[in-house]
């Protein structure tokens, strides 16, 4: 009996913490983007590639929306829509930003994210973009990365 008590306790707890990041993570400033951001380009810039993350990790853009950014598309929405709605990586909790290298073979792009959250390290870690359907999206591998980074209990499968 204890144990459930203690067990409530904690989720309370995590619920109200959540709620309130939540609350706090909707002030947050992110561009305004059309509601069918895509990146199209044959040969994105960094700037483009940001673009993505941000639309994906600091809008409240729809499921479909976010799925057309990520390589899995509505498999793998759970994952920029988790990241989104913990305002992990978006004001005024945390921050992003998509540096160089970009290194560019073809229908892949890479570059470096760099990301950091209150009372958590600084992320630093190479992530893939893939032209898919016409359109650079992040890739599968880099999202289940992300989670591993993070510590996100997110089934990952990528």
């Amino acid at each position: 009996m204890h144990q459930i008590r203690r067990t409530i306790v904690a989720f309370v707890a995590f619920c109200t913490a959540i709620a309130g990041v939540v609350a706090l993570a909707g002030t947050a400033d992110a561009k305004n983007f059309p509601a069918n951001f895509k990146v199209t380009t044959d040969r994105p810039t960094l700037a483009d590639l940001g673009d993505i993350v941000e639309f994906l990790v600091e809008t409240p853009a729809s499921d479909q929306a976010k799925a057309a950014n990520v390589e899995g598309g509505m498999n793998a929405v759970i994952v920029p829509k988790t990241v989104y709605s913990l305002g992990l990586f978006r004001a005024p909790r945390g921050w992003n930003e998509v540096t160089g290298p970009l290194v560019q073979k073809g229908n892949s792009a890479t570059a470096t994210l760099n990301s950091g959250s209150a009372g958590r390290p600084t992320i630093r870690m190479t992530i893939e973009f893939k032209k898919l359907d016409g359109n650079w999206k992040l890739s599968a591998n880099s999202l289940c990365q992300g989670v591993k980074t993070v510590g996100l209990k997110i089934y990952c499968n990528g």
